[in-house]
């Protein structure tokens, strides 16, 4: 299992790139609560998300143990 492509959170889904969302997903992630605290263009290049749970993984963000 590549834990780095799960979320830690929920342990199940495989987080997802913005190119790997679908349209409805990319809308859904658009109104997540953290959307305001960067900018799209950052959010796309760096971001990754959990579509079971909603979270929300920066790619230099430091993950638990």
């Amino acid at each position: 299992m590549n834990t780095e492509r799960h979320c830690f959170k929920c342990g199940e889904e495989t987080l997802r790139t913005w190119d790997e969302l679908g349209d409805d997903e990319r809308e859904l992630v658009a109104r997540l609560p953290g959307s305001g605290d960067y900018s799209k263009d950052e959010r796309k290049a760096m971001h990754r998300w959990c579509t079971r749970c909603w979270h929300e993984e920066v790619e230099n963000q430091p993950r638990l143990a």
